[in-house]
């Protein structure tokens, strides 16, 4: 009699070991659900809504003296760089200086960098619908805002200082964002018809910062990159900018550093 008794507890035991491994197996399931679930995002800037933005680049487009194909191609390349650099859930904001508001620089393109469709998990996600969800959501607006940009129209004036000030005052490029970076695509030739203007014999950075109301924006803690479009007419003019009023300008706006690209 004690052998079918043996087996009796054997079976049971198996059916134990057999029953514990499901809910081994189902909980492992629902906690890689959890972790690999993507987070809650808004519908049109793609940031994650249950924390705080980490980073955000801002790329400052100077597009009121024509663009050239070779300056147009210049900050294609530019664009694709800095997206390069983002993180998951880091912002690119594109905007284009708007010589009629100068305080008001035209809104093209701000959105988070989406996670990558590659990174789709196939047993929660169809990877072609991921990276057709990516490419609308993202890259093809992207696409779009650069167009925009490289043609804003010539304009009597190249308000890059009201620019620089607009984007030190934009709320989401605050100092409680860990890490900022500001990319100015432009010839660095500030002109106002009715102030100061770089086109000027003898304006220059003191000059203009001994005018009453005039101070450099706060860019404390920003990464600067400055990437100069080549104007050969006015070679000695750019020339003088990048090498005295703009490293003074923005040693005095208190950047973290500050980087120049060739032409």
């Amino acid at each position: 009699m004690r052998r079918p008794v043996r087996r009796s507890r054997g079976r049971s035991l198996l059916g134990v070991l057999l029953i514990g491994g499901v809910f081994a197996a189902l909980a492992a399931f629902a906690i890689a659900a959890v972790l690999l679930k993507s987070p809650p995002v808004d519908a049109d800037s793609l940031c994650r809504t249950d924390q705080a933005l980490r980073a955000h680049t801002i790329i400052l487009v100077d597009s009121t003296d024509k663009l050239e194909p070779r300056h147009r191609n210049k900050l294609r390349a530019v664009a694709r760089q800095e997206v390069a650099r983002l993180g998951e859930y880091d912002r690119l904001t594109l905007l284009r200086l708007n010589p009629r508001r100068p305080q008001e620089p035209t809104l093209l393109f701000s959105k988070c960098l989406p996670k990558s469709p590659d990174a789709a998990n196939p047993l929660f996600e169809n990877p072609r619908l991921a990276r057709a969800r990516w490419d609308a959501d993202f890259e093809s607006a992207l696409d779009t805002a650069l167009r925009s940009a490289q043609h804003g129209g010539a304009g009597a004036a190249s308000p890059i200082l009201a620019g620089l000030r607009a984007v030190a005052a934009n709320s989401d490029f605050g100092a409680d964002v860990p890490s900022r970076r500001l990319v100015l695509v432009s010839d660095m030739l500030e002109h106002d018809p009715n102030g100061f203007s770089l086109y000027v014999e003898g304006a220059d950075y003191p000059h203009w910062r001994a005018t009453p109301g005039h101070a450099a924006a706060d860019f404390s803690d920003v990464a600067i990159r400055i990437v100069p479009l080549d104007r050969p007419e006015h070679a000695a003019r750019q020339a003088a900018a990048l090498g005295g009023f703009w490293p003074q300008y923005f040693d005095d706006s208190g950047a973290k550093s500050i980087g120049v690209d060739p032409y």
